[in-house]
């Protein structure tokens, strides 16, 4: 018995021990790692690849380089300042597609998981850093990682911010799998910084069904389901209609969804109307003016958008063929980063790939009047962020031309056992928009493919697709030693891209001033001899921010500009200039 209780003991893991997720420490960290901790992390604007749209605010940023270096420039500009992540990581499926130590990693090694771990537990360090107190970050992942990567942001975010796991359905046609397996979906995990202040907005509700057919004064409504699938014997009672004297009882295994004391209640007031033929079902009405909320909650399950959309977004911007395998589809993101709240916040993809979550971005601003602002880091290995990434949000923002066939489905019903008796129906709506769209396409083409029936639009003829007009600003990672005399431009660069202020008013010796539409910006790297010639400078017909680099300047120029916002430089920037 002794030796059974210093078996057990032994198995106690200590209070000063946490459950988690265990790997390999590399000894060998990645070499843009070492070089941020000894280097300034700058970024250097590459004006040749501005995107100049005749929408001026936002700006949008994308930042060529490894994404490592492009967090820790983050770090010192945005920290807390993210409301919204949305990364597509390596897969770590083994096709030497993962840089790490400069090299590519093998993917025959036994420890490729932890070098993956690794690569993404730095990286996700940096994330969690710029996330705003009520942010959230969605990633991409499918089987190989996902329980490894679930382990790891529990013990970054705390597992109790796991929001959920969608399952993203993102194949309808099973692959020719060699294990005769068939895999057709993704995850996206979902983590707040914080639950407590953390709203997921949902998915708005259909109001379309909601109609005053009877001139109503509660105004639109529609009919309400009156029985429950749970419930007791007592919710079973008899209703009796008041015009014809026929009872009515909730169907077999189901029960009222109201108590029996409110149908008096409702009958005067008209929410439960009778109908004064024999044979026919009172109707419950269900007010628009009664729902409690305009959104319904997110099912777990994403359907009806696939990687196929994404290829054939792609091969519509691109021509022929798609520049990448699997792209994800604009429709997905847009789903995702519309059930956040945040029309003016700012979202950051620094697994940017093609650019998928920047054009989402631009649709959303587009189409509900949305100043949101994306940040896209791609370190364009295989030119992908100079010929994909970068032109593909150049023909979004200023338009482009399709030159190649585009098919439009303008009908679809997924048939089954229970639906086939309603064919002839569907084939008659089917025959209806047919007849319609006579003249508007060069080609109506009706199928049955896979279980649906499916009228798709073609058009042939070049077409011309407007522009979002957006702009964007492009920059390029870069280390600078500390006491390089590239130092405070580089300064600037980064609280420029803070504070979206890139047009130079005054750039001098001790400070450097930009401006923008709304406001200036004053990096004041030191005052040798008063404020004065600085007041002289600055333009006064806007508000000002002004940044102090040195500890003694600050109360200073507090009492010199009473109306600016006076902030210090980020801390990372003062610890350079201080003596």
């Amino acid at each position: 018995m002794d030796q059974l209780k210093i078996l057990f003991d032994a198995l106690i893991v200590p209070p000063n021990e946490r459950f988690g997720l265990v790997w390999e420490e590399s000894s060998h960290p990645e070499t843009v790692i070492e070089m941020a901790e000894q280097l300034f992390p700058a970024l250097k604007p590459v004006p040749a690849l501005d995107i100049k749209g005749k929408q001026t605010s936002p700006v949008h940023y994308i930042i060529e380089g490894d994404n490592y270096h492009t967090l820790s420039s983050l770090t010192i500009t945005h920290a807390g300042r993210v409301d919204v992540i949305y990364i597509d990581p390596p897969y770590n499926t083994g096709n030497r597609h993962l840089t790490y130590h400069d090299h590519r990693k093998d993917p025959a090694a036994a420890n490729r998981h932890s070098k993956w771990l690794n690569f993404m537990y730095h990286r996700l360090q940096l994330a969690v850093e710029l996330l705003t107190d009520d942010g959230v970050l969605f990633i991409s992942i499918d089987d190989r990682e996902m329980a490894h990567l679930k382990l790891m942001c529990d013990g970054l975010f705390g597992s109790d911010n796991f929001i959920g796991n969608f399952v993203w359905v993102n194949r309808t046609t099973p692959n020719d799998a060699a294990n005769k397996f068939a895999t057709d979906h993704e995850y996206i995990l979902v983590y707040a910084k914080n639950q407590k202040h953390f709203r997921l907005t949902g998915i708005p509700k259909d109001f379309t069904k909601y109609i005053n057919r009877d001139d109503d004064p509660k105004g639109p409504w529609m009919p309400d389901n009156p029985s429950a699938a749970s419930g007791t014997e007592k919710d079973r009672f008899p209703i009796k209609n008041p015009h014809t004297g026929e009872v009515y009882y909730p169907p077999d295994g189901r029960y009222w969804a109201f108590a029996e004391r409110r149908v008096k209640e409702w009958t005067q007031s008209g929410k439960m109307v009778f109908p004064t033929e024999v044979g026919k079902r009172f109707i419950l009405k269900k007010y628009l003016s009664e729902l409690k909320s305009e959104h319904k909650p997110a099912s777990s399950i994403i359907q009806n958008v696939l990687t196929s959309h994404g290829t054939k977004e792609l091969k519509q911007l691109f021509g022929a063929g798609s520049p990448i395998k699997y792209p994800k589809p604009t429709a997905l993101l847009k789903y995702l980063l519309g059930l956040i709240d945040k029309k003016d916040g700012v979202f950051l993809d620094f697994f940017a790939g093609s650019g998928t979550t920047g054009q989402a971005v631009l649709e959303l601003n587009q189409e509900d009047g949305g100043a949101r602002q994306i940040i896209l880091c791609n370190n364009n290995e295989n030119d992908l962020c100079r010929n994909v990434l970068h032109p593909r949000l150049s023909k979004i923002s200023q338009g482009y031309t399709v030159e190649s066939p585009r098919r439009e489905v303008l009908y679809e019903r997924k048939l089954s056992v229970n639906t086939l008796k309603k064919v002839s129906t569907y084939l008659q709506e089917i025959a209806s928009l047919h007849e319609q769209s006579q003249g508007e396409y060069d080609e109506l083409k009706q199928s049955l493919k896979n279980n649906t029936l499916r009228l798709e639009g073609i058009r042939k003829k070049p077409v011309q697709v407007p522009g979002l007009n957006a702009s964007f600003k492009y920059f390029q990672t870069q280390f600078i030693p500390p006491q390089d005399t590239r130092i405070r431009q580089a300064c600037a660069h980064l609280l420029c891209l803070r504070e979206q202020t890139f047009e130079p008013i005054n750039i001098a010796l001790h400070w450097h001033i930009y401006r923008n539409a709304h406001k200036t910006v004053a990096l004041c790297f030191e005052v040798p001899s008063g404020w004065g010639a600085l007041s002289a400078s600055l333009p006064s017909d806007i508000s000002l921010v002004l940044y102090v680099f040195r500890e003694k300047d600050f109360a200073d120029a507090q009492s010199r500009f009473p109306k600016a916002k006076v902030a210090y430089a980020p801390a990372k920037m003062k610890r350079l200039f201080t003596s």
